[in-house]
């Protein structure tokens, strides 16, 4: 009787897995903790049963399944690592602290002005092992793989033609405990290059790597760029921070792929910046109604304090992912005039904020810190109506996107009920 592969997991990767395995004509076994897979329970005497062990992003190193799983002579996966077993054109990795979205999109929609069969997967939300079932899988095509820390750990096998790591800053602290624990788990990716593998790293990257005494060996560190730059629209979202940053990190690989800039230029140029990314969904007279909910961590936060204007009413807050609290309160409160919080971490966040902001405010819950917000923001000309949590959305809602889509629809129906009659 031939062994069976387990899959860890019943969530999106974990099914995608499952599908890909079928396909491929594996007898798969799903085990899931909640009970909503084959087994829920995995036990030492299950070992021998299984020839591959594939486990979900959720599954951290400290897990007694994954434990028990990397203690046998059997390989253990991510979903990426098993999908690319069966992938058989070119992967271009994404990875980085925040971007990495924005970049894994720009670049495949790049790709395919430019001719090319590409498709973007991975942690943006496609699961790889739906790439690898779709007529996309051949030879010529690209797949431009978005890679989060918790998919790089256990990358076995996973072949890159390309890697892009855009930056690196505090985050999943909860997760890995340390900055160089979460910085290792995400430098596995460099052993993931081809031989001839082309490598763009960010600046504050290459500040890790040589704190890290990591070889820089193939890697090209991107800096500002002007010439494409100057291409762009006006209007064009990479015209302004951060994602012209992002934009210079796309260039340099772009031309080391030597691929056509005009393909580059009119992506970039057509670009729409998904939900909830520092974008302004409502105007109440003077008052900007910016929806950055994407920003889950405090890399993020700064990054949209700094590329918008002041006055800034900020509402932050959320459920903490562990890292300094207070020395990013220090960075928040040299660069906002009024700070309302909600959720867990809002006493705390508030006791650290007191000692360089004035107007700290406090609401238990999201719609009442947008109210608040409100209010006070229309009583400053110009302002800004910031809504950059830096932290998690797990205390009151089940995603950023469902934590975006709440703030869009209290901010829309304060403006519908100040319209005039």
């Amino acid at each position: 009787m031939s062994k069976q592969f387990a899959i860890f997991g019943a969530g999106l990767s974990a099914q995608a897995a499952r599908r890909l395995a079928e396909a491929k004509g594996l007898s798969v076994v799903l085990i899931d903790e909640a009970g909503e897979g084959d087994q829920a329970t995995f036990e030492a005497s299950d070992l021998e049963r299984f020839q591959c062990f594939v486990f979900s992003p959720g599954f951290a190193a400290e897990h007694p399944w994954r434990i028990l799983a990397e203690g046998s002579t059997n390989p253990c996966l991510s979903e990426i690592a098993f999908a690319a077993r069966y992938w058989e054109g070119r992967i271009i990795g994404v990875t980085g602290t925040n971007g990495k979205s924005t970049i894994t999109a720009l670049l495949d929609n790049a790709l395919s002005l430019s001719g090319h069969v590409s498709l973007a997967a991975g942690n943006i939300g496609y699961p790889f092992s739906d790439a690898v079932i779709s007529e996309a899988n051949q030879s010529e095509a690209y797949v431009v793989l978005e890679i989060s820390s918790f998919q790089a750990e256990l990358t076995d096998g996973l072949q890159l033609d390309g890697l892009l790591w855009a930056n690196f800053a505090e985050d999943h602290l909860d997760r890995y405990g340390s900055m160089p624990r979460y910085f290792g788990a995400k430098a596995r990716l460099f052993n993931c290059l081809k031989r001839d593998g082309l490598c763009v790293i960010g600046s504050r990257v290459a500040e890790w790597m040589a704190n890290q005494r990591k070889a820089f060996d193939g890697c090209s560190i991107a800096h500002e760029v002007a010439d494409l730059v100057l291409q762009l629209d006006a209007d064009s979202v990479f015209q302004r921070f951060p994602y012209s940053k992002n934009f210079s990190l796309a260039v340099e690989l772009w031309r080391l792929m030597n691929q056509p800039p005009a393909a580059l230029i009119e992506a970039a140029n057509a670009f729409v910046l998904p939900p909830h990314r520092l974008d302004v969904v409502a105007e109440c007279g003077s008052v900007r109604f910016w929806n950055d909910s994407k920003a889950t961590n405090f890399h993020a936060t700064i990054g949209a304090l700094r590329s918008i204007d002041r006055p800034i009413v900020w509402i932050g807050g959320g459920r903490a992912k562990g890292g300094d609290i207070e020395a990013f309160a220090q960075q928040v409160g040299t660069r906002i005039d009024i700070a309302i919080l909600y959720g867990e971490v809002a006493e705390r966040l508030a006791k650290a904020l007191k000692s360089s902001l004035e107007s700290v405010h406090i609401h238990k819950r999201l719609d009442h810190a947008i109210t608040a917000a409100a209010e006070l923001a229309a009583k400053i000309p110009q302002a800004n109506v910031l809504f950059s949590p830096g932290f998690a959305s797990y205390d009151q809602f089940d995603s950023f996107a469902a934590r975006g889509k709440s703030f869009n629809d209290t901010v829309l129906s304060l403006k519908n009920a100040h319209k005039p009659n």
